[in-house]
């Protein structure tokens, strides 16, 4: 019986003794674990907040009813240059025709601007953090060649094409939040007057955040 007794208090200093060697590792591990852990915190955020998402919507009624809807994600490589893609959808209603002319638009764009000017109260002796940016984008838009393609709308006959188009301006952006921003755009399309649904001047209020 003694024997038995001796053998497993031998296993239990046996144990003990690989646990506490093991101890310093194991707490060693823990420790770089909560490191990493932190470090992927500090990492996230510092990318997710140079991601921001916006867009626009612009409305007319009228002769011509046109509904758009742009969304967008951008990404600020800096705190003055940024550039992202979006999509643009356009409803399309020339009530000039009988019966009304109806159809959409859509297509994908990219862009990049540079915030020329970060805040007005850095240069002039004024309250104002507003700022001016330099916008250039490239717009591709699937259209009606029934409509655009055509003087007179023919319904039922010919297809869709995609025009190309250029938009070079600029912009007020107004902040209203540590991120987000109002932004009032001033482009001009250079391109082929005849296909486009653009007219110069073209105005954008957009959101970002």
């Amino acid at each position: 019986m003694s024997k038995i007794v001796d053998t497993g208090n031998k296993k239990r200093i046996l144990v003990w003794v690989l646990f506490l060697l093991l101890l310093p590792g194991l707490a060693l591990a823990a420790g770089e674990g909560k490191k990493n852990d932190k470090r992927k915190e500090k990492e996230k955020p510092e990318l997710v907040k140079r991601v921001y998402f916006g867009g626009y919507l612009g409305l007319q009624f009228g002769t011509i009813t046109d509904i758009m809807l742009s969304p967008m994600v951008g990404y600020r490589f800096t705190p003055r240059l940024n550039a992202g893609v979006g999509f643009t959808y356009e409803y399309y209603q020339d009530n000039s025709w009988q019966p009304k002319y109806t159809t959409s638009l859509y297509g994908p764009r990219v862009f990049a601007r540079y915030l020329v000017i970060a805040s007005f109260s850095n240069i002039l002796p004024i309250n104002y953090n507003g700022g001016i940016f330099f916008h250039v984008e490239y717009e591709a838009l699937n259209m009606d060649d029934n409509y655009f393609g055509n003087t007179t709308p023919s319904p039922g006959e010919g297809g869709r094409f995609w025009m190309n188009s250029v938009l070079l301006g600029g912009g007020l952006r107004q902040p209203i939040s540590r991120t987000g921003s109002i932004n009032f755009l001033v482009l001009f399309y250079l391109g082929d007057d005849a296909y486009t649904p653009y007219s110069n001047p073209v105005f954008r209020i957009e959101f970002s955040f």
